[in-house]
């Protein structure tokens, strides 16, 4: 501002010089008194042209470039006048963008770190204010609930995910100011166990941070852990039992009746028989469980290892009146994988469809896919009720009675685990009284 003020004075001592000079050359009589008034006009005018050039322009400059910073702008700059003080302002708001810049940088790279952590979490955090509205969520939480995160924040959590007992919760750690943990059932979209921890923010905003670990399917393992070895020490007691009985009716005296002592002891080879079945299932369960990601990788050729277990059940489905048909597509690409668990896998259907099909048939078909092979077995049997397909795979399931007499409850739990360890996939549909259909993948 002093050079714009030097240059103020200067221009007023100028414009006082030329009127002195104006008057001194009229009064000399060189310069008429109108002339001398016209022409000092002109150069006041010429000096009030002058002046804001050197005053308001840098003014009106420095405006405008703040004005676009404060709009967000932060690249644009001031020229600097060297010396005045105008240049120094124009300096400092330049020094002050830069500055800007650099915090600005500094809290992008920090909320995209911030974002990165939240997106790779395995777990869903879901953030709220003093108000329970939400003012975070992750994508775990957006998938987990069916959410949108543009169209959550600012809503209340029972809002949001619409459970009382979370709400109830959120409400808690922000009364009690303290972290809390509970294991919680959400049944929105679909059922699912959850524990919770839930954190107080601290500061003036207070708030909450909810931090969600899906349990639902380590619950589902232990709830079918603690199933098998229910299952299993019921199926293993029972022909156990039924042999020590026959044991001691010989002893008291059964063994000096020959035609009883037969009966019996055809009994109990029966019952052993069932007892070896069963543990040799188990053991091949746990089997192939273990050596899941050690399966033989070899071309096998379908169509042999179909007919063989064709072959093993032909004689037994003749003599229930089923037909056994094989409609395999020409060209059929070699599975990679171990053929004798493969011949496994089919040996169990076709030994769950003989078992609950009575004077039907039974097809076994196969097709070339993309990347593998489709295949099908088909049976015209009891079928299977809705309520129990999405448990069919379960070991010693007992889902319908009629399904399970005869076998160890293994067989299909053993298909699965064969077909998930070629990398494959297996479904199932039936409808009771028209019959089942297993349909596999298997990768060529």
């Amino acid at each position: 501002m002093r050079r714009m003020q030097n240059q103020v004075v200067f221009s007023l001592l100028l414009l006082a010089a030329a009127i002195m000079f104006l008057w001194a050359l009229s009064a000399a009589g060189l310069l008429i008194t109108g002339a001398a008034m016209a022409l000092g006009i002109l150069i006041a005018a010429a000096m009030a042209v002058l002046a804001p050039r050197f005053i308001s322009l840098p003014l009106s400059k420095v405006a405008e470039t703040a004005e676009k910073i404060a709009e967000g702008d932060l690249n644009k700059t001031i020229r600097v006048y060297e010396g005045d003080e105008v240049g120094k302002l124009a300096q400092s708001f330049n020094q002050m963008a830069q500055r800007l810049r650099g915090t600005l940088s500094l809290v992008t790279d920090e909320k995209n770190r911030m974002q990165a952590i939240l997106d790779s979490m395995a777990d869903g955090v879901i953030a709220v204010d003093r108000e329970t509205r939400v003012i975070l969520i992750n994508p775990v939480v957006e998938e987990a609930f069916g959410l949108n995160e543009e169209a959550s924040l600012g809503r209340t959590v029972l809002e949001v995910v619409r459970d009382y007992e979370l709400d109830r919760l959120f409400r808690q750690a922000l009364d009690s100011g303290r972290p809390l943990k509970q294991e919680l059932r959400i049944l929105t979209p679909e059922p699912r166990i959850f524990r919770v921890h839930l954190t107080p923010l601290r500061g003036p905003q207070g708030g909450v941070v909810a931090l969600f670990r899906d349990i639902t399917e380590r619950r589902q393992l232990e709830q079918m852990r603690t199933e098998f070895v229910a299952n299993a020490s019921h199926e293993l007691r029972t022909p156990l039992t039924s042999i020590r009985g026959f044991i001691e009716a010989l002893r008291d005296g059964a063994i000096n009746e020959p035609e009883t002592a037969r009966r019996f002891l055809g009994i109990i080879e029966e019952e052993t028989d069932r007892l070896t079945e069963l543990v040799d299932d188990l053991l091949k369960l746990a089997t192939i469980e273990e050596r899941r990601n050690m399966f033989g990788r070899l071309p096998v050729e379908l169509p042999g290892v179909v007919q063989r277990a064709v072959d093993t059940f032909a004689s037994r489905a003749r003599q229930k009146g089923v037909a056994l048909r094989v409609e395999l597509a020409d060209g059929l690409p070699p599975v990679i994988g171990d053929q004798k668990l493969l011949t496994q896998m089919f040996i169990n259907l076709l030994d769950n469809a003989v078992k609950f099909t009575e004077k039907g048939e039974i097809t076994i078909r196969a097709a070339a896919a993309e990347g593998g092979v489709e295949v099908e077995v088909l049976d015209t049997g009891a079928g299977i009720a809705p309520e129990h397909l999405p448990r069919i795979f379960e070991r010693f399931f007992r889902g319908d009675k009629a399904r399970t007499q005869g076998g160890t409850g293994l067989g299909l739990a053993i298909v699965k685990h064969i077909v998930e360890g070629h990398g494959g996939r297996i479904r199932v549909m039936s409808k009771p009284g028209k019959g089942t259909t297993f349909s596999m993948f298997l990768p060529a």
